[in-house]
Protein backbone atom coordinates (compact mmCIF):
# COMPACT_ATOMS: atom_id res chain seq x y z
CA UNK A 1 0.00 0.00 0.00
CA UNK A 2 1.32 3.47 -1.00
CA UNK A 3 1.63 6.21 1.53
CA UNK A 4 -1.47 8.48 1.01
CA UNK A 5 -1.32 12.62 -0.23
CA UNK A 6 -1.27 14.52 2.69
CA UNK A 7 -2.60 18.07 2.98
CA UNK A 8 -0.43 19.29 5.92
CA UNK A 9 3.22 20.45 6.20
CA UNK A 10 5.48 17.54 6.12
CA UNK A 11 6.67 18.94 9.52
CA UNK A 12 6.24 22.02 11.95
CA UNK A 13 6.98 23.34 15.19
CA UNK A 14 4.45 20.97 16.39
CA UNK A 15 4.31 17.59 14.30
CA UNK A 16 5.95 15.73 11.75
CA UNK A 17 5.76 13.09 9.50
CA UNK A 18 7.64 10.04 10.06
CA UNK A 19 8.35 7.01 8.04
CA UNK A 20 9.72 4.14 9.79
CA UNK A 21 11.73 1.00 8.24
CA UNK A 22 11.60 -2.45 9.32
CA UNK A 23 12.27 -5.83 7.20
CA UNK A 24 9.60 -6.64 4.71
CA UNK A 25 6.59 -8.81 6.63
CA UNK A 26 6.89 -6.88 9.48
CA UNK A 27 4.96 -3.86 8.79
CA UNK A 28 1.95 -5.08 10.38
CA UNK A 29 3.72 -6.21 13.80
CA UNK A 30 5.64 -2.15 13.44
CA UNK A 31 2.16 -0.64 13.43
CA UNK A 32 0.99 -2.65 16.56
CA UNK A 33 4.46 -1.61 18.38
CA UNK A 34 3.84 1.84 17.35
CA UNK A 35 -0.21 2.14 18.50
CA UNK A 36 0.93 0.49 22.10
CA UNK A 37 4.19 2.85 22.54
CA UNK A 38 2.15 5.88 21.27
CA UNK A 39 -0.17 4.51 23.98
CA UNK A 40 2.00 4.00 26.59
CA UNK A 41 3.89 7.36 26.64
CA UNK A 42 0.45 9.08 26.88
CA UNK A 43 1.65 10.75 22.80
CA UNK A 44 -1.38 11.25 20.59
CA UNK A 45 -0.96 10.60 16.85
CA UNK A 46 -1.74 12.53 14.43
CA UNK A 47 -2.83 9.97 11.99
CA UNK A 48 -2.84 6.32 11.87
CA UNK A 49 0.00 4.16 10.82
CA UNK A 50 0.00 3.45 7.10
CA UNK A 51 1.41 0.36 5.98
CA UNK A 52 4.14 0.82 3.06
CA UNK A 53 6.75 -1.41 1.34
CA UNK A 54 9.25 -2.75 4.15
CA UNK A 55 8.27 0.77 6.60
CA UNK A 56 5.07 2.39 8.17
CA UNK A 57 4.25 5.98 7.77
CA UNK A 58 2.69 8.07 10.88
CA UNK A 59 2.68 11.84 11.95
CA UNK A 60 2.47 12.71 15.15
CA UNK A 61 4.42 15.03 17.26
CA UNK A 62 8.17 15.07 17.61
CA UNK A 63 8.08 13.37 21.28
CA UNK A 64 6.87 10.33 19.14
CA UNK A 65 10.44 10.91 17.31
CA UNK A 66 12.01 10.06 20.83
CA UNK A 67 9.82 7.46 21.90
CA UNK A 68 10.34 5.50 18.82
CA UNK A 69 14.01 5.94 18.81
CA UNK A 70 14.19 4.71 22.12
CA UNK A 71 11.35 2.25 22.04
CA UNK A 72 10.89 0.31 19.11
CA UNK A 73 11.93 -2.90 18.78
CA UNK A 74 10.46 -4.14 14.99
CA UNK A 75 12.34 -0.81 13.28
CA UNK A 76 15.37 0.00 12.16
CA UNK A 77 15.91 4.04 11.86
CA UNK A 78 13.01 6.59 11.91
CA UNK A 79 13.23 9.13 9.15
CA UNK A 80 11.63 12.37 9.27
CA UNK A 81 10.01 13.24 5.71
CA UNK A 82 11.11 16.76 4.97
CA UNK A 83 9.94 17.25 1.09
CA UNK A 84 7.91 15.86 -1.23
CA UNK A 85 7.49 16.63 -5.41
CA UNK A 86 7.10 15.55 -8.70
CA UNK A 87 9.78 15.45 -11.16
CA UNK A 88 9.88 14.36 -14.32
CA UNK A 89 14.13 14.35 -15.31
CA UNK A 90 17.14 14.13 -13.20
CA UNK A 91 17.65 17.82 -13.84
CA UNK A 92 13.78 18.23 -11.85
CA UNK A 93 15.78 16.43 -9.43
CA UNK A 94 18.65 18.65 -8.61
CA UNK A 95 16.17 21.92 -8.71
CA UNK A 96 14.15 20.78 -6.27
CA UNK A 97 16.39 20.06 -3.84
CA UNK A 98 18.64 22.55 -4.48
CA UNK A 99 16.22 25.59 -3.34
CA UNK A 100 15.75 23.94 -0.39
CA UNK A 101 17.13 25.27 2.90
CA UNK A 102 19.29 22.82 3.98
CA UNK A 103 20.96 24.67 6.27
CA UNK A 104 17.75 24.80 8.55
CA UNK A 105 18.58 20.93 8.11
CA UNK A 106 21.88 20.53 9.53
CA UNK A 107 24.69 22.82 10.16
CA UNK A 108 28.01 23.14 8.13
CA UNK A 109 30.30 21.52 10.28
CA UNK A 110 28.17 18.22 10.10
CA UNK A 111 29.32 15.38 7.59
CA UNK A 112 26.53 13.62 5.37
CA UNK A 113 25.41 10.82 2.80
CA UNK A 114 22.91 10.49 0.36
CA UNK A 115 21.55 7.24 0.21
CA UNK A 116 18.45 7.00 -2.90
CA UNK A 117 16.37 4.30 -4.35
CA UNK A 118 14.25 4.47 -7.58
CA UNK A 119 11.94 2.86 -9.72
CA UNK A 120 12.04 4.89 -12.54
CA UNK A 121 13.54 3.52 -15.76
CA UNK A 122 15.02 6.90 -16.64
CA UNK A 123 16.32 7.69 -13.70
CA UNK A 124 18.98 5.60 -12.09
CA UNK A 125 19.69 5.11 -8.26
CA UNK A 126 23.18 6.10 -8.69
CA UNK A 127 22.42 9.40 -10.73
CA UNK A 128 19.64 10.18 -8.41
CA UNK A 129 22.00 9.91 -5.21
CA UNK A 130 24.60 12.26 -6.96
CA UNK A 131 21.92 14.46 -8.02
CA UNK A 132 20.47 15.57 -4.82
CA UNK A 133 24.44 15.48 -2.83
CA UNK A 134 24.98 18.29 -5.64
CA UNK A 135 21.84 20.03 -4.61
CA UNK A 136 22.23 19.82 -1.17
CA UNK A 137 26.14 21.12 -1.64
CA UNK A 138 25.06 23.73 -4.05
CA UNK A 139 22.35 24.85 -1.85
CA UNK A 140 24.95 24.98 0.74
CA UNK A 141 27.13 27.32 -1.71
CA UNK A 142 24.47 29.63 -2.29
CA UNK A 143 23.84 30.35 1.32
CA UNK A 144 27.16 29.91 3.30
CA UNK A 145 29.57 30.24 0.64
CA UNK A 146 30.98 27.12 1.81
CA UNK A 147 30.26 23.27 1.31
CA UNK A 148 29.92 20.50 3.83
CA UNK A 149 31.67 17.64 3.46
CA UNK A 150 30.73 14.19 2.34
CA UNK A 151 31.33 11.39 4.31
CA UNK A 152 30.05 7.67 3.02
CA UNK A 153 31.14 5.55 5.62
CA UNK A 154 30.09 7.27 9.37
CA UNK A 155 28.37 10.13 7.90
CA UNK A 156 26.72 12.49 10.95
CA UNK A 157 23.27 13.03 8.62
CA UNK A 158 21.93 10.76 6.52
CA UNK A 159 19.51 11.88 3.88
CA UNK A 160 17.07 9.15 2.59
CA UNK A 161 14.98 9.95 -0.92
CA UNK A 162 13.41 7.82 -3.14
CA UNK A 163 11.42 8.33 -6.39
CA UNK A 164 8.71 6.35 -7.34
CA UNK A 165 6.05 6.69 -10.40
CA UNK A 166 7.65 10.38 -10.50
CA UNK A 167 7.11 11.62 -7.13
CA UNK A 168 10.79 12.36 -4.62
CA UNK A 169 10.32 12.20 -1.52
CA UNK A 170 13.42 12.82 0.90
CA UNK A 171 13.69 12.07 4.50
CA UNK A 172 16.58 12.94 7.36
CA UNK A 173 17.63 10.11 9.04
CA UNK A 174 16.86 10.60 13.07
CA UNK A 175 18.38 7.54 14.43
CA UNK A 176 22.46 7.13 12.94
CA UNK A 177 23.35 3.69 14.10
CA UNK A 178 20.16 0.96 13.49
CA UNK A 179 17.67 0.39 16.10
CA UNK A 180 18.23 -3.07 15.28
CA UNK A 181 22.11 -3.15 16.65
CA UNK A 182 21.14 -3.77 19.99
CA UNK A 183 24.51 -3.98 21.46
CA UNK A 184 23.82 -7.38 23.68
CA UNK A 185 24.99 -9.86 20.39
CA UNK A 186 28.56 -9.85 22.04
CA UNK A 187 29.49 -13.89 20.64
CA UNK A 188 28.43 -15.42 17.44
CA UNK A 189 27.84 -18.24 15.66
CA UNK A 190 26.37 -19.47 12.16
CA UNK A 191 23.88 -17.69 10.51
CA UNK A 192 22.63 -15.62 13.57
CA UNK A 193 19.37 -14.00 12.99
CA UNK A 194 18.90 -10.25 12.97
CA UNK A 195 17.29 -8.90 16.21
CA UNK A 196 14.92 -7.10 14.50
CA UNK A 197 13.56 -10.21 12.58
CA UNK A 198 13.43 -12.00 15.85
CA UNK A 199 11.57 -9.58 17.74
CA UNK A 200 9.08 -9.23 15.03
CA UNK A 201 8.60 -13.17 14.88
CA UNK A 202 8.23 -13.54 18.39
CA UNK A 203 5.50 -10.89 18.12
CA UNK A 204 3.37 -12.65 16.01
CA UNK A 205 3.76 -15.87 18.46
CA UNK A 206 1.39 -13.73 20.14
CA UNK A 207 4.28 -13.81 23.26
CA UNK A 208 4.11 -9.59 23.55
CA UNK A 209 0.52 -10.18 23.68
CA UNK A 210 0.65 -12.14 26.97
CA UNK A 211 3.72 -9.98 28.36
CA UNK A 212 1.32 -7.01 28.24
CA UNK A 213 -1.26 -8.68 30.05
CA UNK A 214 1.33 -9.88 32.52
CA UNK A 215 1.96 -6.54 33.60
CA UNK A 216 -1.04 -5.89 35.23
CA UNK A 217 -2.18 -6.29 38.70
CA UNK A 218 -4.86 -8.89 37.51
CA UNK A 219 -3.99 -10.99 34.28
CA UNK A 220 -6.25 -12.73 32.75
CA UNK A 221 -6.32 -15.43 30.44
CA UNK A 222 -5.18 -14.37 26.56
CA UNK A 223 -5.82 -16.14 23.84
CA UNK A 224 -4.45 -16.01 20.52
CA UNK A 225 -6.66 -17.02 16.98
CA UNK A 226 -5.17 -20.04 15.50
CA UNK A 227 -5.33 -17.89 11.88
CA UNK A 228 -5.75 -14.20 11.27
CA UNK A 229 -9.34 -12.59 10.92
CA UNK A 230 -8.54 -11.39 7.29
CA UNK A 231 -7.57 -14.85 6.39
CA UNK A 232 -10.39 -17.14 7.91
CA UNK A 233 -12.24 -17.20 4.99
CA UNK A 234 -9.50 -18.46 2.70
CA UNK A 235 -8.19 -20.84 5.73
CA UNK A 236 -12.46 -22.39 5.78
CA UNK A 237 -12.43 -22.60 1.67
CA UNK A 238 -8.65 -24.37 1.76
CA UNK A 239 -10.11 -26.58 4.33
CA UNK A 240 -13.21 -27.61 2.35
CA UNK A 241 -11.57 -28.49 -0.47
CA UNK A 242 -8.87 -30.94 0.71
CA UNK A 243 -11.25 -32.68 2.86
CA UNK A 244 -10.36 -30.73 6.08
CA UNK A 245 -13.10 -29.83 8.09
CA UNK A 246 -13.10 -32.54 10.97
CA UNK A 247 -9.26 -31.63 11.41
CA UNK A 248 -10.24 -28.22 11.68
CA UNK A 249 -12.81 -29.02 14.13
CA UNK A 250 -10.21 -30.38 16.40
CA UNK A 251 -7.72 -27.56 16.03
CA UNK A 252 -9.00 -25.28 18.47
CA UNK A 253 -9.76 -21.57 17.00
CA UNK A 254 -8.13 -19.65 19.74
CA UNK A 255 -5.02 -20.68 21.70
CA UNK A 256 -4.37 -20.36 25.67
CA UNK A 257 -1.18 -18.47 25.65
CA UNK A 258 1.26 -19.45 28.50
CA UNK A 259 4.68 -18.11 29.79
CA UNK A 260 6.32 -21.09 28.42
CA UNK A 261 9.22 -20.53 25.55
CA UNK A 262 11.31 -23.14 23.73
CA UNK A 263 13.76 -22.42 20.90
CA UNK A 264 15.32 -26.16 20.69
CA UNK A 265 18.11 -24.66 18.10
CA UNK A 266 18.77 -21.53 19.60
CA UNK A 267 22.21 -20.80 17.91
CA UNK A 268 23.00 -17.83 19.47
CA UNK A 269 19.81 -17.09 21.39
CA UNK A 270 18.53 -13.99 20.09
CA UNK A 271 14.59 -15.74 19.91
CA UNK A 272 15.08 -15.80 23.70
CA UNK A 273 17.17 -13.06 24.25
CA UNK A 274 13.83 -10.83 22.29
CA UNK A 275 11.48 -12.96 24.27
CA UNK A 276 12.99 -11.76 27.33
CA UNK A 277 13.19 -8.21 27.15
CA UNK A 278 9.97 -8.42 26.05
CA UNK A 279 8.92 -9.79 29.47
CA UNK A 280 10.79 -7.39 30.93
CA UNK A 281 9.24 -4.59 28.90
CA UNK A 282 12.62 -3.55 28.73
CA UNK A 283 13.46 -1.20 25.23
CA UNK A 284 16.47 -1.72 23.68
CA UNK A 285 17.87 1.81 22.97
CA UNK A 286 16.68 3.19 26.10
CA UNK A 287 20.14 3.78 28.04
CA UNK A 288 21.60 4.38 24.25
CA UNK A 289 23.68 7.85 24.43
CA UNK A 290 23.57 9.05 20.79
CA UNK A 291 21.48 9.29 17.49
CA UNK A 292 21.59 11.18 14.76
CA UNK A 293 18.73 13.96 15.45
CA UNK A 294 21.21 15.47 18.08
CA UNK A 295 23.16 16.31 14.30
CA UNK A 296 20.14 17.67 12.99
CA UNK A 297 18.57 21.25 13.48
CA UNK A 298 15.16 20.34 12.79
CA UNK A 299 13.59 18.87 15.73
CA UNK A 300 12.68 21.83 18.00
CA UNK A 301 14.02 22.50 21.28
CA UNK A 302 10.87 22.14 23.06
CA UNK A 303 10.99 18.14 22.15
CA UNK A 304 14.76 18.36 22.74
CA UNK A 305 13.65 19.43 26.26
CA UNK A 306 11.56 16.00 26.41
CA UNK A 307 14.17 13.72 26.23
CA UNK A 308 14.69 12.71 29.52
CA UNK A 309 11.02 12.70 30.45
CA UNK A 310 10.09 9.98 27.72
CA UNK A 311 13.02 8.21 28.80
CA UNK A 312 11.68 8.28 32.66
CA UNK A 313 8.31 7.05 31.00
CA UNK A 314 9.12 4.41 28.94
CA UNK A 315 11.89 3.51 31.91
CA UNK A 316 8.79 3.63 34.72
CA UNK A 317 6.90 0.85 32.86
CA UNK A 318 9.40 -1.68 32.90
CA UNK A 319 9.28 -4.91 35.22
CA UNK A 320 12.11 -6.39 37.54
CA UNK A 321 12.91 -9.97 37.46
CA UNK A 322 11.57 -10.35 40.73
CA UNK A 323 8.31 -8.84 39.33
CA UNK A 324 8.38 -11.08 36.10
CA UNK A 325 8.83 -14.24 38.63
CA UNK A 326 6.53 -13.05 40.47
CA UNK A 327 3.80 -12.16 37.53
CA UNK A 328 4.69 -15.60 35.93
CA UNK A 329 3.01 -17.26 39.29
CA UNK A 330 0.01 -15.03 39.49
CA UNK A 331 -0.90 -15.85 35.74
CA UNK A 332 -0.33 -19.40 36.09
CA UNK A 333 -2.40 -20.00 39.11
CA UNK A 334 -5.48 -17.13 38.77
CA UNK A 335 -5.60 -17.88 34.30
CA UNK A 336 -4.38 -21.53 34.21
CA UNK A 337 -5.30 -22.75 36.80
CA UNK A 338 -2.34 -24.51 37.98
CA UNK A 339 -0.85 -24.98 41.39
CA UNK A 340 2.65 -23.02 41.16
CA UNK A 341 5.13 -22.40 44.12
CA UNK A 342 5.90 -18.58 43.99
CA UNK A 343 9.60 -19.50 45.33
CA UNK A 344 10.20 -21.99 42.84
CA UNK A 345 9.03 -20.94 39.35
CA UNK A 346 11.42 -21.68 37.40
CA UNK A 347 13.02 -19.91 34.41
CA UNK A 348 10.33 -19.62 31.50
CA UNK A 349 12.66 -19.52 28.86
CA UNK A 350 14.62 -22.46 27.28
CA UNK A 351 17.34 -22.37 24.93
CA UNK A 352 18.80 -25.80 23.85
CA UNK A 353 21.24 -26.38 21.00
CA UNK A 354 23.21 -29.76 20.02
CA UNK A 355 26.30 -27.31 19.78
CA UNK A 356 27.86 -26.72 22.84
CA UNK A 357 29.97 -23.58 21.13
CA UNK A 358 26.28 -22.24 20.41
CA UNK A 359 25.03 -22.83 23.49
CA UNK A 360 27.77 -20.68 24.86
CA UNK A 361 27.32 -17.81 22.59
CA UNK A 362 23.46 -17.66 23.47
CA UNK A 363 25.04 -17.48 27.64
CA UNK A 364 27.25 -14.58 26.93
CA UNK A 365 24.92 -12.75 24.72
CA UNK A 366 22.11 -13.29 27.28
CA UNK A 367 24.23 -11.84 30.06
CA UNK A 368 24.97 -9.39 27.98
CA UNK A 369 21.78 -8.28 27.54
CA UNK A 370 20.77 -8.57 31.23
CA UNK A 371 18.76 -11.16 30.85
CA UNK A 372 20.35 -14.69 31.53
CA UNK A 373 18.02 -15.43 34.83
CA UNK A 374 15.51 -15.86 32.48
CA UNK A 375 16.67 -18.56 30.43
CA UNK A 376 17.74 -21.89 30.92
CA UNK A 377 20.45 -23.44 28.54
CA UNK A 378 20.83 -27.19 27.74
CA UNK A 379 23.02 -29.01 25.42
CA UNK A 380 20.53 -31.58 23.55
CA UNK A 381 19.60 -32.51 19.72
CA UNK A 382 15.96 -31.13 19.07
CA UNK A 383 14.99 -34.82 17.79
CA UNK A 384 15.51 -35.34 21.94
CA UNK A 385 12.76 -32.43 22.32
CA UNK A 386 9.85 -32.71 24.74
CA UNK A 387 7.66 -30.42 27.01
CA UNK A 388 7.13 -30.62 30.86
CA UNK A 389 4.03 -28.28 30.46
CA UNK A 390 0.79 -28.40 29.01
CA UNK A 391 0.77 -25.41 27.01
CA UNK A 392 3.41 -23.21 25.45
CA UNK A 393 5.81 -21.95 22.29
CA UNK A 394 8.09 -23.37 20.15
CA UNK A 395 10.04 -20.95 17.97
CA UNK A 396 12.80 -22.36 15.57
CA UNK A 397 15.35 -21.64 12.72
CA UNK A 398 16.31 -24.69 11.45
CA UNK A 399 19.15 -24.38 8.44
CA UNK A 400 18.19 -23.90 4.91
CA UNK A 401 20.80 -25.45 3.47
CA UNK A 402 22.37 -22.81 0.26
CA UNK A 403 24.71 -25.96 -1.30
CA UNK A 404 23.98 -27.93 -3.68
CA UNK A 405 23.00 -31.70 -2.42
CA UNK A 406 21.81 -30.24 0.86
CA UNK A 407 18.44 -30.36 -0.24
CA UNK A 408 17.15 -34.04 0.43
CA UNK A 409 18.94 -33.91 3.70
CA UNK A 410 17.31 -31.02 4.42
CA UNK A 411 13.72 -32.10 3.68
CA UNK A 412 14.50 -35.16 6.03
CA UNK A 413 15.24 -33.33 8.31
CA UNK A 414 12.22 -31.22 8.38
CA UNK A 415 10.23 -34.23 8.25
CA UNK A 416 11.85 -35.48 11.44
CA UNK A 417 11.29 -32.13 13.32
CA UNK A 418 7.44 -32.09 12.08
CA UNK A 419 7.21 -35.66 13.09
CA UNK A 420 8.93 -35.05 17.07
CA UNK A 421 6.71 -31.96 17.56
CA UNK A 422 3.76 -33.83 16.81
CA UNK A 423 4.45 -36.52 19.33
CA UNK A 424 5.99 -34.49 22.05
CA UNK A 425 5.14 -30.96 22.16
CA UNK A 426 0.59 -31.89 22.41
CA UNK A 427 -0.63 -28.41 23.51
CA UNK A 428 1.68 -25.99 22.16
CA UNK A 429 2.03 -23.64 19.40
CA UNK A 430 4.87 -24.46 17.02
CA UNK A 431 6.83 -21.56 15.08
CA UNK A 432 8.97 -22.67 12.15
CA UNK A 433 11.56 -20.68 9.56
CA UNK A 434 11.24 -22.50 6.96
CA UNK A 435 13.68 -21.25 3.74
CA UNK A 436 11.39 -22.44 0.93
CA UNK A 437 7.69 -23.96 0.21
CA UNK A 438 9.50 -27.17 0.03
CA UNK A 439 10.83 -27.03 3.37
CA UNK A 440 7.52 -26.41 4.63
CA UNK A 441 6.16 -29.09 3.29
CA UNK A 442 8.19 -31.33 4.35
CA UNK A 443 7.21 -30.70 8.18
CA UNK A 444 4.42 -32.97 7.32
CA UNK A 445 1.78 -30.73 9.40
CA UNK A 446 -0.97 -28.39 7.72
CA UNK A 447 0.38 -24.82 9.19
CA UNK A 448 -2.46 -22.93 10.68
CA UNK A 449 -0.48 -19.36 10.00
CA UNK A 450 2.02 -18.63 7.25
CA UNK A 451 3.52 -15.23 6.92
CA UNK A 452 6.30 -14.70 4.60
CA UNK A 453 9.37 -12.75 5.61
CA UNK A 454 12.42 -11.81 4.79
CA UNK A 455 16.02 -13.31 6.26
CA UNK A 456 18.71 -11.39 4.80
CA UNK A 457 18.30 -11.65 1.34
CA UNK A 458 16.48 -15.02 1.42
CA UNK A 459 12.50 -15.10 1.44
CA UNK A 460 11.29 -17.54 4.40
CA UNK A 461 8.01 -18.72 5.50
CA UNK A 462 7.49 -17.87 9.50
CA UNK A 463 4.74 -21.29 9.99
CA UNK A 464 2.81 -21.51 12.73
CA UNK A 465 1.31 -24.90 13.57
CA UNK A 466 -1.06 -25.96 16.77
CA UNK A 467 -0.43 -29.15 18.33
CA UNK A 468 -3.04 -31.41 19.07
Amino acid sequence: MERPQRRLPLFDEQSATFFITTIHGLEEELVAEINELAADCGIQLSSEPTVASAGVYVRGPWTLCLAMNFGLRCASRILCEIYQGEVRTIEDVYASVEKMNWPAFFKLDKTFMVNATSTDPNIKAPSLNLKIKDGIVDSFKRQTRERPSVEKDAPQVRVMARLHRGLLSVSVDTTGIPLSARGYRTATHDAPLSELLAAGLVRMTGWNRLCRELRRDNPEKVYFSRVEEKSSQREKKIASEAGEEKVNRRIPGAILLSPDFIDPMCGTGTFAIEAALALLNRRPQLERKHFAYEWLEILPASAMKQIEYIRRTIRAQELSLLDVFQKISLYKQHALGRVVDPDSVKAPLLCRDKDLTAIAAAKKNAEAAGVSKLIHFEKRDIMQMHVDDPEGIVVMNPPYGVRLGEEEELKAFYKDIGDTLKKNCRGWQAWILAGSEAHAGSVGLRATRRKKVFNGGIECLWLQYVLF
